[in-house]
């Protein structure tokens, strides 16, 4: 995918020779103080994973970039469904606790816990920006955002039945109700809300497949939709989502009964198909030809019971086996690059690596050199770098001058808060 321009990829971008104007005396001020810049984090930090031991409700640390395990670092709260990565903190989603727990992302430590109504059961988490995330409740059927910062909590919105996966997508909340009815255990239809981030409004709801459980961006931008289907006659399904017709545009039957969905850096979209007898399943498509690359009738394998999926830096897949206490590494062909034992009953994980938003150029110092990179992309059709979404600072899937000047923000005075962007 290297030379293609950000239009190509389906990255917007923001051309105004007005706006490039204003911009001149910024980048001479800029070629001036090049010896200015930010260090990226320290190397203990380079690919980190760590894993929620659902059964355990413990940690588990797998540090790549020494090879080792550590499990049960810390104790987690009532069965722990989700953790996320907001650069700075991690966010852990404890679903029969009925709390959302913040840790420090060096050293684990607990640095707040917010807690919701009982039986509210918390399911999933989205971070919306540089303080604020949104949360999920399966039962009580809406969405929360939270400061996790503060812990000081906001507004509630009403979604559809049985919310589970939650994406923040720009200024947007996009929320998978499965549709389940727990007085029947039965699937009513599934839906995909879409909110206003302030959760004051609904912007859209948009009638997809069966128990929709997973969201994501592809590089083209659009929203992939994973529909598990009724685990008996109703089967997996993908529905692409148009981002500003808020409608459905294609789907891409993938069979079986995947749960869970990510896309990687190499483009291609990753399933955790389960396979609970003898070995775990891994489907596989083309994110942008949406092409089923391996389905049902030719999975991955790999250890038992593919619950989540993560991606790897480096192209490929982290699956994460419930039954078999483990998380494994497949390459990009397939192949398996690494396979760590872990605690008991992993459910979900999330990355951690010193790669750090906005160092377009990967030389792990955030200095002028990227700040002309963003600008190259936003305003001279540059092509994008080898991870688009490193420079999308603000995250709102748009490289434009909010990108430039939130970066020399961060380089030049001193500012925080950069967060990977969604191209």
């Amino acid at each position: 995918m290297d030379g293609l321009n950000a239009n190509q990829k389906g990255v917007t971008v923001y051309s105004s020779h007005t706006s490039w104007r204003r911009l001149g005396f910024l980048i001479l001020m800029g070629t001036f103080i090049l010896g200015h810049a930010v260090s990226a984090p320290c190397v203990t930090d380079l690919d980190r994973l760590v894993v929620v031991d659902g059964l355990g409700e413990t940690l588990s640390l797998i540090d790549r970039f020494r090879d080792s395990v550590a499990v049960g670092v810390r104790t987690l709260g009532a069965c722990p469904n989700r953790i996320r990565d907001t650069g700075t903190d991690l966010l852990v989603v404890n679903s029969c606790s009925d709390d959302l727990w913040v840790l420090n992302r060096t050293d684990f430590t607990l640095e707040r816990a917010v807690t919701f109504p009982d039986g509210d059961n918390p399911y999933d988490v989205a971070i919306v920006d540089d303080s604020l995330c949104a949360v999920s409740m399966l039962i009580t059927n809406d969405v929360a955002v939270v400061n996790y910062r503060t812990g000081a909590k906001g507004n509630h919105l009403n979604v559809g039945t049985s919310p589970q996966a939650i994406l923040a997508l720009g200024r947007r909340l996009w929320v998978a109700n499965t549709g389940f009815d727990f007085g029947t255990f039965t699937f009513g239809p599934g839906t995909v809300t879409v909110l206003n981030v302030d959760l004051e409004s609904t912007v859209a709801t948009i009638p997809v497949g069966t128990n929709p459980q997973g969201l994501v961006v592809a590089p083209d931008g659009t929203v992939h939709v994973l529909c598990t289907g009724n685990y008996f006659d109703q089967f997996g399904i993908l529905y692409i989502l148009d981002p500003v017709a808020l409608t459905v545009i294609d789907s891409l039957p993938v069979g079986g009964s995947p749960g869970d969905v990510v896309i990687g850096s190499d483009g291609a979209g990753y399933l955790a198909a389960g396979g609970f007898v003898d070995s775990g399943l891994v489907y596989r498509y083309d994110a942008i030809t949406r092409q089923v690359l391996n389905g049902a009738g030719n999975p991955w394998k790999t250890a038992e019971g593919v619950i989540a999926v993560a991606p790897r830096v480096e192209g490929g897949v982290y699956c994460i086996c419930f039954s078999a206490d483990s998380v494994t590494a497949l390459n990009p062909n397939g192949t398996q690059a690494g396979a760590w034992q872990v605690g008991d009953g992993p459910v979900h994980a999330a990355l951690l690596t010193n790669r750090i938003p906005g160092d377009l150029n990967e030389d792990q110092i955030l200095n002028v050199l990227d700040v002309v990179g963003v600008i190259g992309v936003a305003f001279r059709g540059a092509p994008l770098p080898p991870r688009p979404g490193s420079g999308d600072v603000n995250g709102d899937c748009v490289y434009d001058i909010l990108d430039v000047v939130k970066l020399i923000d961060v380089v030049f005075r001193g500012g925080i808060g950069l967060r990977w962007g969604c191209a």
